[in-house]
């Protein structure tokens, strides 16, 4: 075999976290917003729990803090360019990121923030430990209640025969697509 060449880099983030892009929802009933977020983790299967990065500033952070809850919607590629308007736009300058981003307010069952009716899948959280990383914070939460789209789904993992893409982001404007799977005996 011949030897490959290695390259040393200083961002090994980019390395580790290119899983599928999240839209974030948070709202308490008569405020909401919605932002993208990259950084996430499975953390437990049983009960199940998950983790973002969320940094302190941002004007989604604040609204999950208030309600101690938020949603994950995962988007397909039809949302890639909601998911960089939802990025690139402050909820601070915004009046209704959900509109400007042209996604659609759909209430959740166990959460009082609203879930995104285009997402491939939703999931409700609650936060159940605030990890404080200085500028951010690692939000660690139970997952409540999860749905996918039928035909996103079977054999209890994602399903890509009927056209799903999901995007990981790669850093700024760049993302990857994956559209299949492997099996491997």
């Amino acid at each position: 075999m011949k030897k490959k060449d290695y390259i040393e880099v200083g961002n090994p983030h980019r390395l580790l976290t290119p899983g599928p892009v999240l839209l974030i929802t948070a709202g308490d009933g008569s405020e909401d917003n919605i932002f993208s977020v990259a950084w996430s983790t499975p953390l437990r299967k049983e009960p199940p729990m998950a983790a973002i990065l969320s940094g302190k500033g941002h004007y989604t952070y604040r609204l999950i803090r208030k309600t101690g809850e938020f949603g994950i919607n995962i988007p397909d590629l039809s949302m890639a360019e909601a998911v960089i308007y939802c990025g690139r736009n402050s909820g601070r300058d915004v009046d209704d990121k959900f509109a400007g981003a042209g996604l659609s307010r759909i209430p959740a069952s166990r959460i009082s923030a609203p879930l995104v009716a285009e997402a491939a899948a939703r999931i409700e959280c609650r936060i159940s430990q605030v990890v404080d990383m200085g500028y951010s914070s690692l939000l660690i939460a139970s997952l409540l209640r999860t749905e996918v789209r039928k035909d996103y789904y079977s054999e209890d993992r994602w399903d890509f025969n009927d056209g799903l893409k999901l995007i990981h982001h790669l850093g700024g404007s760049r993302f990857a697509v994956s559209g299949s799977d492997l099996e491997v005996d």
